[in-house]
């Protein structure tokens, strides 16, 4: 290998290595044990299409490497999509909590009124005010928990998506770079080319030997 392609080589491998941390561990958890060999397929299906020089190749070279690069940003982004989630699942919990507190209210005022006229309500009140008290305390643990993703952590998922994009379009650059042919060998090719050519019109305009045929017989 010349000197020329040893560096995008080195870019080609470790480029390959950091995708494929990340792109293994998504289809390992969306394809179970064969994750890995999806991943590779995969990513050396792209690498192949990308080192031909052939238009319908190269544009199945870029689905190909969308397929690549599906998994490791799908990694990347998931604390986000987490945060996303549990955001969620905060406001509906909160709303549940609120409809519980709003109720036992009401049971509590209708306990109190009762105990006016009646007796035997203080040990149901008083079981319905410290029900009351612990919903009210996890309903504000709730609102004051995070509501949103801190801008911090979009940043840093944001870089990382970035810098996974450039990767892949380095690695593309790479095996471009490292399947080319010397510009010897073109020149070689375009000079046997029209000798080449020469050859076949020289073959085709050959006159063909006549046949002989034997007499028959009388």
């Amino acid at each position: 290998m010349s000197l020329n392609k040893l560096f995008p080589a080195l870019l080609l491998i470790g480029g390959m290595l950091l995708m494929q941390i990340h792109a293994i561990q998504f289809w390992t958890e969306h394809t179970g044990q064969y994750g890995a060999l999806w991943s590779v397929l995969i990513e050396g299906a792209a690498l192949w299409l990308w080192s031909q020089r052939n238009a319908l190749k190269n544009a199945l070279a870029v689905v190909a490497t969308l397929l690549a690069l599906t998994g490791p940003l799908y990694q990347v982004a998931a604390p986000v999509v987490e945060q996303l989630r549990s955001t969620q699942t905060n406001t509906q919990q909160q709303q549940l909590i609120a409809a519980e507190i709003a109720s036992l209210e009401s049971s509590l005022a209708q306990y109190n009124s009762n105990s006016g006229t009646r007796v035997g309500w203080a040990a149901r009140i008083d079981a319905t005010q410290a029900t009351l008290n612990a919903k009210r305390t996890e309903l504000s643990q709730l609102i004051t928990a995070p509501s949103a993703t801190p801008w911090q952590t979009i940043a840093i998922v944001l870089m990382q998506a970035l810098a996974l994009l450039l990767i892949q379009i380095v690695i593309v650059l790479a095996i471009r770079a490292v399947s080319e042919k010397p510009a010897s060998e073109w020149a070689e090719n375009a000079m046997q080319a029209p000798a080449l050519k020469n050859n076949l019109k020289a073959v085709k305009a050959k006159p063909k030997a006549p046949v002989m045929r034997q007499a028959a017989a009388a």
